[in-house]
């Protein structure tokens, strides 16, 4: 399960809890509250809710975002049916902006995190003398950095795309120039190389170099 997914499926377990809250709709709370010209709900409910769907909007959105800032005003009322209304339609609200794709820049953060904890463990094995799977794990960002990159720019892939020709359908569409198309070649080679062991056909301080530049590459294109 990729980082997007985990996203939207944890936000759509909240939208279900959200319904939840608003199915304990009463005329009074479970404390005994009422309110004038409302009806109320649950407080332990709206409580759990509430404090889990600000923790993943700001983890996803941000405390700046509308998202966050206006869920959160909703919910210092939560215990009155209105206002917990308003903010089951903004935690919607933010699930439909992020499946959507309306939410480039915070994806491409969270895809930076992600790459960054990868290269990350490249770097580890790498300190300690596991040249190859380095390597490996390092083209595999690029790879999956290249994908992403396609499907933000409109390039149609198959199922299965190579990463050959992902890298220049992105320079076809100017996404980067050749210069970089040729690097990202060589890299690519170096990863098939360690892939198949054919360790005398690279030395550690390509694979240290390699780590570098992939990166370089994430930081230009996923920052």
């Amino acid at each position: 399960m990729n980082v997007d997914t985990k996203i939207v499926s944890r936000l759509e377990t909240l939208i279900q809890m959200g319904g939840e809250v608003l199915l304990t709709k009463s005329t009074k709370n479970d404390v005994g509250n009422s309110y004038l010209g409302d009806f109320a709900v649950s407080s332990e409910l709206s409580s759990q809710w509430a404090t889990s769907c600000l923790n993943i909007l700001d983890r996803v959105f941000g405390r700046q975002s509308d998202h966050y800032t206006l869920f959160k005003e909703y919910v210092e009322n939560c215990e009155m049916y209105s206002y917990a209304v308003k903010a089951f339609g903004v935690l919607k609200a933010a699930k439909d902006d992020y499946e959507n794709g309306f939410l480039l820049e915070t994806r491409s953060l969270i895809q930076a995190e992600v790459f960054d904890d990868f290269l990350d463990q490249a770097k580890h094995l790498f300190d300690n003398g596991y040249q190859a799977p380095a390597a490996v794990i390092a083209g595999s960002v690029l790879e999956d950095g290249l994908r992403k990159l396609c499907v933000r720019n409109g390039i149609m892939l198959p199922a299965k795309p190579k990463l050959d020709t992902m890298n220049s359908e992105l320079a076809k569409s100017s996404v980067y120039n050749v210069l970089t198309q040729k690097r990202i070649t060589a890299l690519a080679d170096l990863r098939n190389r360690a892939a198949h062991g054919n360790w005398n056909e690279f030395t550690a301080d390509d694979v240290a170099q390699m780590i570098v530049q992939i990166r370089a590459f994430m930081e230009t294109h996923f920052t």
